[in-house]
């Protein structure tokens, strides 16, 4: 019988583009699988929520109720009904590329006690630490490019609202499952949890097919303990004081981000599917916005080449679009894109993270984007003169993701004419404006916080013959990925026969020691690159980016 008792409705919501002008091309890139959590969030649709607030709002989830069951264990996931229905899943969806696995809770809540020794613990989560390691190993198996990703929980909150409805207390759907623990306070609860996350984030670490974003203290960050603690320790703490990602273990997620039944009753450890947001929008910043960009990808520039100009002549370093008190404001972003294959691009995106709105979202307007190879002007600094300067290419934009709220990511799809018109200069410099909308001025992050920094993205398409053929080999794995310089092949070097480095146009561009296992790319410029390996076994390729 499973141990931890939920309740949920799993309904499924139309998801819609509010920008009718242009129409998207859904791509089902994550499946979700796992326990109640995922069950949570996939009656939510909390992934495909997530993914457009960071901008990928073609982006989405699949799962169904056979992989994202409420009280589901890791031993479940060893049976071959769950691995039948993900391995379906994978082969009727070419275009997966993670599968992002939220099991381990029900096992770790469900055996252990207070009164354990450290060794007993130490046991038990070395025992659920291991069959989740086989259950990520058969994940990989589903195919060969597969990554998953492991999402861990935040802190549950089961003394404090467990113990507000005294003298009732052990009426409550998830008395027993804290009493059976031995009524565990916030702080040993919490670092069981953690010391099982610190468990998987070390495989993670050795894995570059696993990942893990700690998140733990995410809900602590963000709604603060606003009202006293009704239990020890007591007190309160604001909203962002709480440090990510660890948050305060001596405290639960705030009550308010458990889930509320009919008004009835408050669960313990399930999130309201606001929190259940929060929590994933967090990791899909920290992960899955830059993990689920295309062929290549890069950082705006910042400094004095990127900014506003106004209509007026007035230059700022802030990345504002809109109009204030009647005056325009267009922002001016340079991207680095020598990187770039000098051939036509498929599709090309900027991305763009709202920081602050004044008035009214210009992003519900057209938006209107002009493109030079090099730059603007007389230079690449913002200039006064940028504001009336033609491009080589301009058109309106389509505009997705999500501006509703400070922290959330626009995506401006850019048109056919720039995609003919981009070259492999030392740069490309982008100005974007709102013409004729009034009312208000959007504020963007700058490129100061690499996380929060304006995103090209660039999607070659189909790939050149010399580079598609190699992919198809078998794949060995390297990592870190991206690197500045430094890779480590995951064989023995002394399985190795040979180690080459293509650019996408299929040209060996580095040939490193075939018996050296890690090899050095910091001399070759920044970009994407195929790194085809050939050892006793066969040949394997993937591809490398070069940061």
């Amino acid at each position: 019988m499973k141990r931890l008792f939920t309740i949920t409705v799993l309904g499924l919501f139309g998801y819609a583009n509010s920008h009718a002008q242009c129409v998207e091309t859904p791509e089902n890139k994550i499946i979700l699988a796992g326990d109640s959590w995922a069950a949570f969030m996939y009656g939510d649709q909390t992934l495909n929520h997530g993914l457009k607030n960071v901008g990928h709002s073609n982006k989405r989830f699949v799962s169904n109720v056979t992989i994202s069951e409420n009280g589901a264990e890791t031993d479940d996931f060893l049976g071959q009904t769950k691995q039948d229905a993900i391995q379906d899943l994978v082969n009727a969806n070419p275009s997966v590329e993670f599968v992002h696995m939220s099991i381990g809770g029900n096992d770790v809540l469900g055996d252990w006690n207070i009164n354990f020794s450290q060794h007993m613990t130490d046991s038990l989560e070395g025992a659920v630490a291991g069959r989740l390691e086989t259950i990520i190993d058969f994940l990989k198996s589903t195919r060969s490019d597969i990554r998953v990703f492991w999402p861990g929980y935040c802190y549950p909150n089961f003394e404090e609202v467990i113990e507000e409805i005294a003298p009732f207390q052990t009426s409550h759907p998830f008395y027993s499952t804290w009493n059976d623990m031995g009524q565990p306070n916030f702080l040993q609860l919490n670092t069981i949890l953690n010391d099982f996350s610190d468990s998987v984030a070390a495989f993670a670490d050795s894995d570059p097919r696993v990942d893990f974003i700690r998140a733990q203290g995410v809900l602590q960050h963000f709604y603060g303990q606003d009202q006293p603690l009704g239990v020890a320790p007591g007190g309160t703490y604001p909203a962002f004081d709480a440090p990510l990602p660890l948050g305060y273990p001596e405290y639960p997620s705030p009550k308010e981000t458990m889930r509320l039944y009919a008004g009835i009753f408050t669960d313990c450890f399930h999130l309201s599917p606001e929190a259940y947001l929060t929590f994933f929008q967090y990791q899909a910043e920290k992960f899955y916005q830059k993990a689920l960009m295309d062929d290549l990808y890069e950082l705006s520039e910042g400094g004095n080449v990127d900014g506003s100009v106004s209509s007026t002549g007035a230059v700022s370093q802030e990345v504002r679009i809109g109009d204030g008190d009647g005056t325009e404001v267009a922002a001016v972003l340079t991207f680095d894109v020598s990187a770039m294959v000098d051939t036509t691009l498929s599709s090309a995106s900027i991305f763009l993270r709202r920081e602050d709105l004044t008035g009214n979202s210009p992003m519900n307007s057209d938006i209107q984007v002009k493109m030079a190879n090099g730059y603007f002007g007389n230079s690449a600094d913002v200039e006064a003169a940028d504001f009336m300067e033609s491009g080589v290419a301009e058109g309106y934009a389509c505009v997705f993701g999500s501006d509703d709220e400070n922290g959330h990511w626009v995506r401006l799809d850019l048109t056919a004419e720039m995609l003919a018109n981009m070259h492999n200069q030392d740069q490309v410099q982008f100005i974007i404006s709102a013409p004729g909308f009034t009312g208000g001025i959007m504020t963007f992050h700058d490129a100061s916080d690499a996380e929060k920094a304006p995103v090209l993205n660039l999607n070659y398409g189909p790939e050149p013959d010399a580079v598609s053929e190699i992919r198809r080999a078998k794949e060995v794995p390297v990592y870190p990925i991206p690197t500045t310089g430094d890779l480590t092949i995951g064989v023995s070097g002394i399985n190795l026969i040979s180690v080459e480095v293509l650019n996408v146009m299929g040209q060996v561009v580095l040939q490193p020691k075939a018996n050296d296992n890690r090899i050095d790319i910091s001399e070759l410029p920044v970009g994407s690159y195929v790194l085809r390996i050939t050892t006793k076994d066969g040949i394997s390729a993937k591809r490398i980016i070069k940061r």
